[in-house]
């Protein structure tokens, strides 16, 4: 055990001097872990590494798979390592080198990745590839996706924005361009238009996921320009959203995971999704041997998709009006939630 977790550890080190990537969490297995054991070796722990898109503390997706990886390692015993491969170049390079260096399954990040998993899970069948973030039906029996219907997030995002908006002006700040991204922004128009049918959504493109700073100067712009609610989709690009938010006395609707107590008076909900429980559910299935090619979905349907209201925000705002109608806000939002999940309301993935 302790000289495989030397050998994974020195791959780590390798990748991180020959690709120039982060090293997130450490690649040794934790010591005094009790090994899985690989169902096609029959022996030894299983090595899993997650290939991130975007860097590591965002608050957001990159470090609730991280997280995920962390939890596995706990819970299974795996030998696991996470990169930051920031750089297109490094995409199917990180890959493949963790492929051919002994990785059971390797995990890889948002719809980017694309073209890199196609090559390479094709030369190396006998390893598990999962894709996060990707609705991509690769055709191979050793690749799974998994798809996030983000858009139907957003739509409840954008319900909640409109009637929390005084102006009727709402932004968006994106990290960059992909077909989920076009979709939230259809949806959370539709969204906002159907309680406010004057309803404007402002959406600016960061071309960054990973810059708070960005973030900040385009919300203050925002901000200034009349918009008093801003939805973020653009990973730790949100951070700076949040500060923008405090600073002016607005409002931010953040992306993928809990940001309430970075600003508890500015922060009206997050869209919840599970990408840090789909690594463990992909982990979990290598491990006992469960593993199913293909694409699966994160939806309402299924629980994979949902917002986290913060509950804090009525003790903690200075908006005497707004603290008097957020019950009926929320009470809005578990609505529309409740329809979608159940299939009276459908919110369509809108890519055009």
């Amino acid at each position: 055990m302790k000289r495989t977790a030397q050998k994974f550890a020195a791959l780590a080190l390798a990748l991180t001097l020959a690709l120039g990537l982060l090293s997130g969490c450490g690649p040794d297995a934790p010591s005094g872990s009790s090994p899985a054991q690989s169902p096609d070796a029959g022996g030894g722990a299983l090595k899993v590494a997650l290939v991130l898109t975007q860097s590591l503390g965002d608050s957001g997706p990159a470090d609730d798979m991280n997280n995920a990886m962390k939890r596995a390692v706990e819970d299974f015993g795996i030998e696991s390592t996470t990169y930051e491969a920031l750089q297109p170049e490094q995409y199917e390079e990180s890959l493949r080198n963790f492929a051919q260096n002994g990785c059971d399954m390797v995990v890889a990040s948002f719809p980017g990745m694309t073209e890199a998993v196609r090559k390479v899970a094709a030369d190396f069948p006998d390893v598990k590839f999962v894709h996060i973030y990707s609705a991509e039906d690769y055709g191979l029996d050793n690749v799974v996706s998994v798809d996030f219907a983000c858009w139907e997030a957003n739509y409840v995002c954008g319900v909640a924005a409109a009637l929390v908006s005084e102006s009727g002006q709402i932004g968006h700040i994106i990290g960059g361009e992909d077909n989920t991204i076009r979709a939230n922004y259809h949806a959370l128009v539709e969204g906002a238009q159907s309680v406010n049918s004057a309803a404007a959504v402002e959406q600016i493109n960061a071309g960054t996921f990973d810059d708070p700073a960005k973030g900040k100067e385009i919300a203050l712009s925002l901000y200034g320009k009349g918009v008093d609610v801003i939805i973020g989709d653009a990973g730790k690009v949100t951070l700076g959203i949040i500060e923008a938010a405090k600073e002016t006395g607005n409002y931010i609707i953040g992306d993928a995971s809990d940001h309430s107590s970075l600003a508890p008076g500015n922060v009206l909900m997050d869209t919840a999704l599970g990408f840090g429980a789909a690594v463990y559910d992909q982990i979990s299935k290598l491990v006992d041997g469960t593993f199913s090619a293909g694409v699966g979905a994160a939806n309402y349907a299924n629980g994979g998709i949902a917002t986290t209201k913060n509950t804090s925000l009525a003790e903690n705002c200075t908006d005497e009006a707004l603290k008097g109608r957020l019950d009926e806000i929320w009470d809005k939002v578990a609505e529309i939630e409740g329809q979608i999940a159940d299939g009276t309301l459908v919110v369509e993935k809108v890519t055009q």
